[in-house]
């Protein structure tokens, strides 16, 4: 047998072994409850969701749009038959100066985006009610650099976007999965919550 012929047989063998132990490691993992990041458990209630806000081209509805149907939701374009509503009440975002130098120039921001939704059930009755979510990033302002400094700016508005649509998607499934398991005595419920 020649060297090649060896090396192909090495390698062949290296193959096998790495899908064999790929394959345990995978099974192993899923055993254990772990879920890939951005995989959240959804209960049967949001699998068919119409998302409604007054603005639906913004960042964080697109994002939460696609986070959604990561999460195997089908996501209806208009009022659906046999569909939930996930209302985003309001949805602002805002900055605020952080840190202000001796000579009164800005060299920090704060930047918050919160939301505000409503959740309905498939007969329109209100599941979660003007539950409130805000997150924010502080950023330094160089006004010398001041393209650099709104890029960063958007940037950052993209990151807040994408992590409060996560958040939303983590509430949901949170507060969903707890009524289906314990369900309240009435048929609303109002919480608030405000995160930074």
């Amino acid at each position: 047998m020649t060297t090649h012929g060896m090396f192909d047989l090495k390698t062949q063998a290296l193959r096998a072994h790495r899908w064999v132990l790929m394959t345990v490691l995978a099974i192993l993992l899923g055993g254990c409850g772990f879920q890939l990041r951005g995989q959240v458990d959804l209960p049967d209630s949001m699998r068919l969701i119409t998302v409604t806000s007054p603005d639906d081209t913004t960042d964080f509805v697109r994002e939460l749009s696609a986070q959604l149907r990561a999460n195997g939701v089908q996501v209806a374009k208009s009022a659906t038959a046999n569909a939930s509503v996930l209302r985003i009440r309001q949805e602002r975002s805002y900055r605020e100066a952080l840190t202000i130098s001796q000579d009164a120039r800005v060299r920090e921001y704060i930047l918050y985006l919160e939301v505000r939704f409503d959740f309905l059930d498939a007969d329109g009755q209100p599941v979660i009610q003007n539950e409130g979510i805000r997150l924010s990033r502080d950023y330094s302002f160089n006004e010398q650099a001041i393209l650099g400094s709104s890029r960063e700016e958007e940037i950052l508005a993209k990151d807040l976007a994408r992590a409060l649509a996560s958040m939303v998607v983590r509430q949901l499934a949170s507060q969903l999965s707890d009524l289906s398991s314990n369900p309240p005595a009435h048929s609303s419920i109002h919480q608030e919550n405000t995160l930074q």
